[in-house]
């Protein structure tokens, strides 16, 4: 029957730990035929096993009578004559073995190679802290790029307070427009007054619900200046229409660092009529 065990089983008796019984699995796992090892000790058969506990699992089993169990343990075999020395992982168990009232004749040994689920746990465990180190890094890197971004953040909003600063002193009608509906972010007193309405009204609005009157004539050149990154030059009519007393103004892309077109500053031409 012990033949037939589809694991490694093998029998030492006595204490010179002779190998009586030995199936092919176990055979064939320390790369010998069962005649190769059979009726040898279990050391002179096995050299290349010294050294790897079976010495002390043994000697512990003939003195206590008690089984020994390993679970995973690593240990190198010579799988072929003269080939290199493989390590595996094997669940192993050491077993009294009694025969008849003379008490105990041996030690069964039962191994089961469990390499494969050891090696995969192991792969798995490195893959797992690779992930855990990899997205450590990206948590890094992200929490670095929202300090940038809210350092940036922060810098754009003291620009941009001291761009309200200056335009507020601004002699000049000036103003800024972001985005495709050119929404007005910023805007002097001079175009205040030029446009004829309180700052409330003008803030944060589209040019468009500024001056509708003027949208399609002003849409037409702000978009060539937003397309082409040219200037432009055109006049606006006061709020009184086309009677009103027109004013020049240039209009120029400004980029940002990443060289894209940001806003359009209006700035009216130094000498034009107010």
């Amino acid at each position: 029957m012990l033949a037939q065990m589809p694991v490694a089983m093998y029998l030492l008796r006595g204490p010179a730990q002779v190998i009586g019984l030995v199936n092919r699995p176990a055979a064939a796992g320390w790369g010998r035929a069962v005649d190769q090892v059979r009726g040898q000790p279990f050391f002179e058969a096995l050299p290349a096993l010294r050294g790897q506990g079976y010495e002390a699992a043994y000697a512990t089993v003939w003195q206590t009578q008690q089984a020994v169990t390993w679970r995973e343990a690593r240990i190198t075999r010579v799988r072929e004559a003269g080939g290199p020395a493989v390590p595996g992982y094997f669940d192993v168990t050491f077993q009294p073995f009694y025969e008849g009232p003379g008490g105990l004749a041996g030690i069964l040994v039962t191994s089961h190679d469990v390499s494969e689920q050891v090696l995969a746990r192991q792969h798995l465990h490195h893959a797992t802290a690779e992930l855990a180190a990899t997205n450590a890094g990206l948590a890094d890197y992200v929490r670095e790029l929202t300090q940038a971004a809210h350092a940036a953040q922060a810098h754009a909003e003291g620009r941009a307070a001291l761009l309200a600063q200056l335009l507020e002193q601004a002699p000049l009608a000036i103003g800024l427009l972001v985005g495709a509906d050119y929404v007005v972010e910023a805007c002097s007193p001079g175009l205040l007054a030029h446009w004829g309405y309180p700052r409330a009204q003008v803030l944060h609005q589209p040019l468009a619900e500024v001056l509708p009157a003027l949208s399609d004539q002003l849409h037409a050149v702000l978009k060539e200046v937003a397309r082409t990154g040219v200037p432009a030059v055109a006049q606006q009519p006061g709020p009184g229409g086309a009677g009103a007393v027109p004013m020049s103004f240039t209009y120029s892309p400004l980029r940002g660092a990443q060289g894209g077109i940001i806003a359009i500053a209006a700035v009216q031409l130094s000498g034009s009529n107010t």
